[in-house]
């Protein structure tokens, strides 16, 4: 498994840091990476949204992608700390739904 530099592990759960902004060219650089996190063996994945300020359509197909690959394995996907624009996006897909939203690590 590919170690990228936005990664990061806290109590046996994969911390993925999000750049400020997750579309277009962003996604494309994320795409391996996330390939790469369908292998893994942490039980959970988080994608922290704390320094994300913009989102689109490639980004959210990129999270649910990886969401419905990783649930297969038993691996449970959470996105910590999503506001602003991402949150307001997501909640109008319903995102929210199928994905849980947590406020801290401590959620987790």
């Amino acid at each position: 498994m590919t170690t990228f530099n936005c990664t990061s592990e806290h109590k046996n759960t994969l911390i993925v840091t999000l750049p400020s902004d997750f579309s277009g060219l962003a996604v494309d650089q994320y795409r391996d990476q996330f390939d790469d996190l369908v292998t893994t063996d942490k039980p959970t994945i988080i994608l922290d949204f704390a320094a994300t300020e913009f989102i689109d359509s490639s980004g959210i197909g990129a999270m649910v992608y990886l969401y419905k690959r990783i649930e297969k394995r038993g691996v449970q996907l959470l996105l910590l700390k999503v506001a602003g624009q991402p949150n307001k996006l997501m909640k109008l897909l319903r995102v929210d739904r199928t994905i849980t939203f947590i406020d801290d690590l401590g959620a987790a």
